[in-house]
């Protein structure tokens, strides 16, 4: 499979996964979904959004690399959710966030499908 579509399903599982692991955490931590705590959110990614670069080539790995770099996205999701779910008991902040790390991981395991489409795709063309 082609090495930037690889990276770019590595960092969106990544993403995902996070995403849901802050919106698991703040149901946890017994916090409701209120448009300040999506904006809160959405400032703490803003603010790791600008010093992503620092992350790239951190690790010689690229598997953990694209990983990495993924990290800083993470809050913009949790903080987009959040918003759009504005009202969100604690409760439902979990679950929002466990239905956002299970849509990770199909993308994760969906990698060998997205890699046979690519292959079918290149052949054919």
């Amino acid at each position: 499979m082609h090495q930037r579509l690889v990276r770019r399903v590595r960092q969106l599982t990544g993403m995902g996964f996070l995403a849901g692991v802050l919106l698991i955490a703040l149901g946890v931590a017994g916090q409701s979904g209120t448009m300040a705590v999506g904006l809160a959110l959405l400032a703490v990614g803003a603010f790791a959004l600008s010093f992503r670069h620092h992350l790239t080539g951190l690790v010689s790995h690229p598997a953990v690399d694209a990983y990495l770099t993924s990290v800083p996205v993470a809050p913009v999701l949790a903080g987009a959710v959040v918003i759009w779910f504005a009202g969100a008991s604690p409760g439902e902040l979990q679950t929002l966030g466990g239905v956002l790390g299970l849509l990770s991981l199909v993308n994760h395991l969906l990698r060998p499908v997205y890699g046979l489409g690519y292959r079918l795709i290149t052949r054919v063309t």
